[in-house]
């Protein structure tokens, strides 16, 4: 082997290697490392590089080389635990600006024919300009890697890097002797793509403050639902007190028969008058009973085994909104995966001792617990909807100075949370 194809073997490793290495900076943008599914991903890039590398090699065909890259990115992006929809969308975003910058550096600089070799040092160009390019927008867009986009926004934008790919296969196809034109369109085209880059994260910060307003919106009903439960339970009140005089009148006249069965029956009533069915808890604290009573009260109808003990004084903590967030997450989850069970168990119990909350939801569960990393993830399948997740849960008791445990056997997930209400901001 003389020194030039040595060379040339060496420029062909170098450009591989740093193309995909720009490859896993475009994934990273993306997905988060606590998703992975294979310890050792280097392997599988090694033989992605060497898949694509003998494809190109062998066939040197437009047609296969796109597939065989396509196909390479895809497997790559499998390593993650992630919906398929979004897989394809970010296998095709990454793929479009590996192929236009290719276009652009070979047919700028050679008189590139299709099925001709490309020479080495044009491909490691090519690989370093798109590393830049990964850089650059790993370091400019902060993208909330849990949240997922519907199917609809994901296949709309995957739709521009896939056209985008089939305009440059027809203008590199038919178009070779306008080599210059299709470099300019070549470069719009790729603009246009690394917009879409942000597009995307634009997206997913309209759609976490689109859940985050559904939270909200939940909030105002919790509030408004416990204004009515005090409504009613005030009008219950100044009503009793308007007819006390006539019920006392009652009972003593009752009274003076032994052994009526009357007096019995009607004490019943009056305490079924003094009832609030609607309110099945009552600790004196607004924001905890509004939470508790709004998601409780379709919990007696659809759960066989309830079990409440609450022990709150009235004002204790400086931001009601995160105990309330807190607690609707986990309750609203808890009743909801309960009722899928044949137990139908629930239990909570809230209590403070000496300046420290604490939290202990426990409930049956059917199905199976799907642990990724350090997320854990139920039967349920709108995660993304539901609340604030069970993540956002832990985000906000640790940043508050709390502590969260979650545990589970094989038909109850229980999850215990300690809070120092002097930290809560």
């Amino acid at each position: 082997m003389d020194m030039g194809n040595l060379n040339n073997i060496l420029l062909e490793i170098l450009a591989t290697g740093v193309r995909f290495y720009a490859i896993k900076c475009f994934i990273d943008i993306f997905l988060s490392k606590d998703e992975y599914q294979c310890k050792y991903t280097w392997v599988l890039y090694v033989i992605a590089c060497l898949w694509t590398s003998i494809i190109y090699e062998i066939f040197k065909m437009p047609v296969l080389n796109i597939i065989s890259n396509l196909t390479a990115i895809f497997l790559l992006v499998c390593l993650y635990k992630v919906k398929m929809s979004r897989k394809l969308l970010i296998t095709v975003m990454i793929y479009a600006v590996n192929v236009l910058v290719d276009s652009i550096v070979v047919l700028s600089f050679t008189k590139y024919t299709v099925g001709d070799s490309v020479n080495q040092i044009y491909e490691c160009i090519t690989s370093l300009v798109i590393l830049i390019i990964a850089i650059a927008l790993e370091r400019t867009i902060p993208i909330e890697k849990d949240i997922y986009l519907p199917v609809v926004y994901r296949i709309s934008l995957g739709a521009v890097p896939v056209i985008s790919i089939g305009c440059l296969y027809y203008m590199v196809i038919t178009g070779t002797k306008l080599k210059m034109t299709v470099v300019v369109v070549a470069a719009c085209i790729l603009f246009i793509n690394i917009l879409i880059f942000y597009l995307y994260n634009s997206l997913i910060q309209f759609y976490s403050a689109h859940i985050e307003k559904k939270m909200l919106e939940q909030m105002v009903e919790v509030y408004s639902y416990q204004l009515d439960v005090a409504r009613e339970s005030q009008k219950q009140v100044n009503s009793l007190r308007h007819d006390m005089k006539h019920h006392i009148i009652e009972l003593q006249s009752m009274l003076k028969n032994t052994n009526n069965p009357e007096i019995i029956k009607y004490l019943q009533d009056m305490e079924k008058f003094m009832l609030n069915p609607k309110e099945y808890v009552s600790t004196g604290n607004k924001e905890i009973d509004g939470v508790l009573n709004y998601l409780l009260r379709n919990a007696e109808q659809v759960l066989k085994d309830v079990d409440i003990k609450i022990r709150v004084p009235e004002k204790i903590y400086w931001n009601d909104f995160n105990i309330c967030a807190i607690l609707g997450n986990l309750v609203d989850n808890a009743v909801r995966e309960a009722s899928k069970s044949e137990e139908k168990y629930l239990k909570i119990d809230i209590q403070t001792k000496k300046g420290i909350m604490l939290i202990h939801v426990k409930n049956s569960y059917s199905g199976r617990i799907i642990e990724t990393g350090n997320k854990i993830q139920t039967s349920q399948k709108e995660v993304a909807i539901h609340g604030i997740g069970l993540e956002n849960v832990k985000k906000i008791v640790k940043s508050n100075g709390g502590e969260i445990e979650i545990g589970y056997t094989e038909n109850y997930f229980e999850v215990k949370i300690l809070l120092y209400l002097s930290n809560i901001k």
